[in-house]
């Protein structure tokens, strides 16, 4: 059992977030100081990652509890960056790229997780379909209530899940069962990849949909693989459907490369940011 100390959300940890948000969105949409906008907004969602280490520790769940520590050196390394996209007055792409694609998954993610109204509707509506798709199987399910797990509708003051159960089943479907982890990213750095409006268009009709569609597949097999005895509920969720999850995600990256070259660009970009040198003379990092 979590003490009421790990339990509670840090509320210093949380004004970190939204001003990192706030900030880094600034600083991609505006003009006005951008540069020290992102700065900013990076080292406050750098620290923001670090505030929420705590509580995966104290769940034992080390691997994310690390990963959280990682994101203060590593939205230092971008700060680092933007400083010197100031100091050689430049705004290349892949700055952009980073600093919207961020901050726009980021706001579109917490908006809805920090809100135990709409976070328990989006795991309802999840949890929901996946009963139904379980029922043409020939099971009997039925979706719950939404547990909120003693939290306000309207902003979460603790870690615990809510969660849907789905009576029949055995199991219960939580926040990140509903794949918003995926989707948010996905929209927001194909959304702020620079490409034609229809190119974008065509590629988010085929991602989102797909991402939704193959996590309730996901979903449905943990299930199944649970219920029929066939493996444990531990190798079903953490082996068995990541591996799925994963290439589906490869496969849908693919098509996007292929859809949006300029994508693809950024993702190498990104990757050689060790090697970033100052742009040409006449070049603003705004060629297709």
């Amino acid at each position: 059992m979590l003490t009421g100390v790990e339990a509670k959300l840090t509320i210093y940890s949380d004004i970190f977030l939204w001003i990192g948000i706030f900030l880094l969105l600034s600083g991609y949409i505006g003009y006005f100081r951008k540069h020290h906008m992102r700065i900013v907004g990076y080292i406050a969602l750098g620290i923001f990652w670090v505030g929420e280490a705590p509580y995966f520790f104290s769940i034992s769940d080390n691997v994310n509890a690390v990963l959280c520590l990682l994101g203060l050196p590593l939205f230092i390394y971008f700060a680092y960056h933007e400083s010197l996209s100031f100091k050689w007055d430049e705004d290349p792409e892949v700055m952009r790229f980073l600093a919207g694609g961020i901050s726009i998954a980021m706001l579109i993610y917490y908006s809805i997780q920090r809100v135990p109204i709409a976070a328990g509707a989006l795991i309802k509506v999840v949890a929901d379909q996946t009963a139904w798709l379980g029922n043409l199987m020939g099971y009997e399910f039925t979706a719950m209530g939404i547990d909120y797990a003693g939290n306000p509708l309207f902003y979460r003051i603790n870690h615990e899940e809510i969660r849907v159960s789905i009576r029949g089943s055995g199991v219960a479907i939580i926040f990140a069962c509903t794949a918003l982890q995926t989707l948010a990213p996905a929209f927001s750095l194909i959304a702020t990849t620079t490409a034609e409006v229809v190119r974008k268009a065509k590629a988010l009709l085929i991602v989102l949909p797909t991402i939704y569609i193959a996590n309730l597949g996901r979903n449905l097999l943990v299930i199944y693989l649970t219920i029929e005895g066939i493996t444990s509920f531990e190798v079903a969720h953490h082996q068995v459907a990541k591996i799925g999850s994963v290439l589906v995600l490869i496969i849908l990256m693919l098509i996007v490369f292929e859809m949006m070259p300029k994508f693809h660009d950024n993702i190498i970009s990104v990757i050689s940011l060790p090697k970033r040198e100052p742009l040409s003379a006449g070049d603003d990092g705004n060629d297709a």
